[in-house]
């Protein structure tokens, strides 16, 4: 990602990706941070970069190479928290997730272990291909400047029950 919207169409200054997750729920992240491409330019070749993904990047993957990324995954994984702020962060976030496996590093780690590069190519198949893909685009748009765009429309055309005073929240 970085390499090809960073460094070769050198699309924004601020570029990256990973991993994230909310609850139970994993998905790939992007962010990009640009002066000189609208938002609409950005969404587009993130859109593209993830479309060519499996045949540009995944399927490339040599075996060899595949070990040494797992290697690298489990040994990330199981390398002791440096501060003990980094150990309160991960273990209050399992905490408030409910999920309370706080040995949950360890846990990726071994299950790194049995991955191929044909487990990779599968999950991608089935996370972004098969399973057809789910998108939500977030964008912040700069009001000046080379990347602004026309503003947006301030209501997206709802109309909502006229408020009778004391009815509570809306």
């Amino acid at each position: 990602c970085y390499e090809d919207l960073r460094t070769k169409q050198q699309l924004g200054y601020i570029v990256s990706s990973g991993i994230r997750g909310v609850g139970k729920t994993r998905y790939i992240g992007f962010i990009v941070q640009s002066s000189v491409a609208t938002n609409e330019k950005l969404t587009h070749e993130i859109i593209k970069f993830l479309d060519k993904a499996r045949d540009n990047i995944l399927e490339k993957i040599k075996k060899g190479d595949f070990a040494v990324y797992v290697k690298s995954l489990v040994d990330s994984k199981t390398e002791p928290d440096k501060q003990l702020a980094t150990e309160v962060t991960r273990n209050w976030g399992e905490i408030g997730s409910g999920r309370f496996q706080f040995d949950r590093n360890l846990r990726e780690a071994a299950a790194a272990l049995d991955l191929t590069k044909e487990d990779l190519l599968e999950y991608w198949d089935k996370l972004y291909v098969k399973d057809g893909r789910r998108i939500l685009v977030t964008e912040v748009v700069p009001r000046v400047g080379v990347a602004s765009t026309a503003a947006p429309a301030t209501s997206m055309g709802y109309k909502t029950a006229p408020r009778t005073p004391g009815s509570g929240p809306v």
